[in-house]
Order: C-alpha cells, then structure tokens, then sequence
C-alpha cells in the first residue's frame, strides 16, 4: 500500500487540511476486510483512478460503489469502506468549515452524503493516474484558488476569529455564533465540539492502547469518565473499554494495522503526528 501526504500551500493553508492520495497494486494485499472511519468535522474530495471501492454510511449493509470524483461531507456516524487490490485514491481533506468559501449551495446539505463532485463543483480539473502525486497536488489547489468564493471566504475567516476569541470571552453572542458556525460548517458548535473530541481521542489511542479511559476523560477536558464513554459510543459504535480490549494483545506492528480499520492511513498518519508535535 504507497501512502502519499503534503500540507497545502500558504494560500489554501486556512481551508485545506492536507492532501493525500492511496494506492493498492493489482497483487497487493488489503490489511482490512471493512475500514471503519469515525466522524469527523472536515469534508473530503476524492478522485477515484483505479477499481471501484464501497461505501457505506452508519450501516454495514448498504454498501454503494465509488469510482470517479466525489465529495464527501462531514459525517456524523461512522463511514464503512471496502477497498481491493487495484484502488488508486487521491483525495483533498478540507479544515472544519473550509469547503464552504467554494460552495455555492448551503454546506449542510453535503453532511452524511457521497456525492458526484461534477454536481457541485463547475469545471473540476482531469486529474489522471499517469500525473505524480505532486503534479495532482498543484492542479487541484490552482483550481480551488480560482474558486475561492471571497465573500464566504471573509465569513469563514471572521468564524475562526470569534473562535480564537472565545478563550478571552468575545463579545459576540452565542446566538449570533452559533448561526454563523451552522452556515459555513453545517453543525452546531456542539456537535463540532463533540466529534473533535472524539477523534483526539482516537490520537491518544493510536500513540498508546494502554491509555485508561479515565486519563482520556482528564486529558480532553470531560466532566467525568462516563460523559467521556456516552460520548465515544455515540459517535462510534463502541466503548473505549470494548475497542482497547480488541487492541490489547496485539504487537506495536499488529496494533497499528488493526487501527487502520477505524482510521485510514492518511489520517492516522495526520492525528499521530499532530499527538507527537503537542506532546
């Protein structure tokens, strides 16, 4: 399996997380027989080069196949994949909130869904298996720069500000907050709240499977541990008791195979660095 992963460039720095792209050779090997992705707050756009793969959200029954582009909203219930040798994925990962400066249709109305991105966005550039990882890099970010929506761009901006500033208790109201945060992110701050928790979490997982669900709790700002378990499972399926048990008996190398079902490789790679950098 090649994993590929860069930072945008200093102009698309406060929209776009990372770009990162997947590839499965015909006689490769897939370490999964289902990839379980968590919620999370950003928005994914894929192009799909090589054999389908399946999706399926909230449900392990009603799996859909994906080839060629695709948006992928945030999700609030896990996403299921199935992929098989012959996958070739390259995809763009939006911040929280930073696909919206490039929609000209309410951001929400992608939330849960897979969608044809030829439906969304005008004119999307034909990125090709034969172009390198760096090559489709610098296409996809000239066409999102020449679509960026400078009006939504300022709102996008001015909500980060106010977020900034709720450390030193902004003057703005919660109300007009909230309104703001439903528009260019497409939930309330919440639910933003809740599922950036958990998937810090997921970071503490990947870096230690000995953590405690109490150290977690303390470490994520929780009122208690029991908040912090009804959290975890509502939003995943599972305790953090019942998926550290899986986890336990496994080797380092083992461990961060199996975790590849609940995170793909580009976004364990993504949470484990962001781990080691604050720790």
């Amino acid at each position: 399996m090649i994993i590929e992963y860069r930072k945008p460039s200093e102009a698309l720095a406060p929209f776009v997380d990372h770009l990162w792209e997947k590839q499965v050779d015909e006689s490769g090997i897939i370490p999964y027989e289902i990839e379980t992705i968590f919620p999370e707050d950003q928005a994914v756009l894929t192009y799909s080069f090589g054999k389908d793969y399946y999706r399926s959200h909230a449900n392990t029954s009603d799996f859909k196949s994906i080839n060629g582009i695709q948006l992928e909203g945030l999700h609030q219930a896990p996403n299921f994949y199935k992929h098989q040798p012959g996958i070739h994925i390259f995809g763009v990962k939006f911040r929280a909130g930073g696909l919206y400066p490039f929609l000209t249709s309410p951001v929400a109305a992608t939330n849960n869904l897979s969608t044809d991105a030829d439906s969304i966005f005008l004119k999307l550039p034909a990125l090709n298996s034969t172009m390198n990882f760096n090559e489709r890099c610098e296409q996809i970010e000239a066409f999102l720069l020449a679509h960026l929506i400078d009006k939504q761009a300022k709102k996008y901006i001015k909500l980060l500000m106010w977020l900034d500033e709720l450390e030193s208790e902004t003057t703005a109201s919660y109300k007009t907050l909230s309104r703001l945060f439903q528009e260019v992110i497409g939930i309330s701050p919440k639910e933003y709240v809740q599922i950036k928790r958990v998937n810090q979490s997921l970071a503490l997982f990947a870096s230690s499977k000995d953590i405690k669900s109490q150290d977690l709790a303390d470490q994520l700002g929780y009122y208690d541990s029991a908040h912090f378990i009804n959290e975890f499972k509502k939003y995943t399926g599972k305790t953090p008791k019942s998926l550290k048990n899986s986890l336990f008996e496994m080797k380092n190398s083992e461990f961060i195979d199996e975790f590849k079902q609940y995170i793909s490789p580009e976004h364990l790679l993504h949470y484990t660095s962001i781990f080691r950098k604050n720790s």
